[in-house]
């Protein structure tokens, strides 16, 4: 086994594990979904739930991806192979939906590297709607931006894990808490900062629905990267004693800590009411401009977000590249070349679909809608619930408590929780999420 580790390669620490993994949690999300649907439900009202669920339902299910991947020092397809054969197509379905969550996140990810140097330079002038429509239905300067984008985590790729990943994770991860910690002091010195702490933390029930307890899983799922396999791939880097549970606590607590945090910045800018790319890409602009030094605040949000975006990338980038080194036998440099022109081909048609190409739709949806609905509605809540069931009922009890007791950090007591969670909780609240997703979407048709 530790010949195999070490051919594979693997992270350096415990601070690394951490680092990588958080990297991966928090993204995009983070910092334009949480803060909306926090102000949709409630503020605090929504933020009991929301940890709830991060720890009933999200916190489980992530044990359960770094158990597997740190059982089996395997890529996504042979993790869940080894464990139990014939298993394998869970693992492959990881594979294709983080494949096709790349195609849009990539071309999102591009626009934050567009909009750091547009600030940067302050040449964003007049209409932000206008200036936002006509860069992402434009057809080269957006790909120029996406592949940049994606050239940059082919490079961390290829250095390997501890050459390219941590070593980008060790340098991105305090950069983006130090971001993100002066932009939350500055804006609390906005005229209405001190007010935002009491708009994210007071309680208001009167705007709780069945809706609220629906997006509150929904964010806790999504949020830590279920079901794409980068979470288990990053386990499987893991050192031999390294602590499971309290690693997937450090994740979950820096994961939670981020959108709070973004929570109080958008608040204190007096946009939370604005929704995903019209916050992040109208809304927050208008609001810098007129700021003093609005520029300086404006470039530290892109960059904020486009280093959430990259931490995030680099590891679906990285679970599809590790199934074609050990699983088809290509060298890193060449499996990750496969992926990134992989990437490129999606993010290329999900970026012309948007401008140039927006007349071919299906359901009413251009390709790059398709790839984010069908990810996020079908395949991802599918994938969480089947790798509860796999770890619940499938994985033999005494393999896993082994795992998880001797390597994982768990002590005998609290166990039995874990299983219970995983074994009934999880699949029936990610089973809500599906299908009430599924309802919804179709009634907006």
């Amino acid at each position: 086994m530790a010949a195999e580790t070490t051919k594979r390669g693997g992270f350096g620490g415990k601070l690394a594990a951490i680092l990588a993994a958080a990297g991966s949690a928090i993204g995009l999300g983070n910092i334009w979904r949480f803060p909306y649907i926090t102000s949709e439900h409630g503020g605090g009202a929504f933020i009991i739930i929301y940890l709830c669920c991060i720890l009933f339902l999200g916190l489980p299910l992530l044990i359960a991806e770094f158990s597997v991947g740190h059982n089996s020092k395997c890529n996504p397809v042979d993790a869940f192979s080894k464990i139990k054969r014939g298993w394998g197509w869970l693992g492959a379905a990881g594979l294709i939906s983080v494949t096709l969550i790349m195609g849009y996140y990539f071309v999102i990810s591009g626009w934050t590297l567009n909009y750091a140097i547009a600030s940067a330079t302050n040449s964003i002038d007049g209409d932000y709607g206008a200036f936002f429509t006509e860069f992402t239905t434009g057809t080269w300067a957006p790909l120029i931006f996406t592949y940049i984008f994606i050239l940059a985590n082919h490079f961390i790729i290829i250095g390997g894990v501890q050459g390219g990943i941590e070593k980008a994770s060790k340098v991105m991860m305090p950069l983006l808490f130090v971001i993100l910690i002066v932009l939350a002091v500055y804006s609390l010195w906005l005229p209405d900062g001190r007010e935002a702490l009491g708009n994210v933390f007071t309680p208001d029930f009167s705007k709780v629905s069945g809706k609220t307890f629906l997006d509150a899983m929904g964010q806790a799922f999504f949020t830590l990267s279920i079901g794409m396999g980068a979470m288990l791939v990053y386990g499987s880097y893991f050192k031999k004693g390294t602590k499971i549970a309290g690693t997937a606590i450090s994740v979950v607590s820096l994961d939670t800590i981020v959108a709070l945090t973004a929570a109080v910045i958008i608040f204190s800018a007096g946009v939370e009411n604005e929704s995903g790319m019209q916050l992040a890409f109208v809304a927050m602009p208008k609001v810098f401009s007129a700021m003093p030094a609005g520029n300086v605040w404006a470039t530290l949000f892109f960059l904020l977000l486009g280093l959430a975006a990259l931490s995030s990338t680099i590891s679906m980038h990285e679970a599809v590249t590790s199934y074609f080194v050990e699983k088809r036998g290509m060298s890193r440099k060449a499996g990750a070349w496969l992926v990134t022109f992989i990437a490129l081909a999606l993010a290329t048609v999900a970026s012309l679909s948007l401008g140039a190409w927006s007349g071919f739709t299906v359901l009413d949806m251009n390709f790059f809608s398709l790839l984010d609905n069908f990810t996020a509605i079908v395949m991802l809540p599918i994938l969480g619930i089947m790798t509860a069931v796999f770890v619940g009922w499938i994985w033999r009890k005494e393999d896993m408590k082994a795992e998880l007791t001797a390597e994982g950090g768990i002590d005998a007591k609290t166990y039995p929780v874990v299983r219970f969670l995983l074994r009934y909780v999880c699949p029936v609240l990610v089973s809500i999420v599906f299908i009430f997703g599924l309802i919804d979407f179709f009634n907006n048709l």
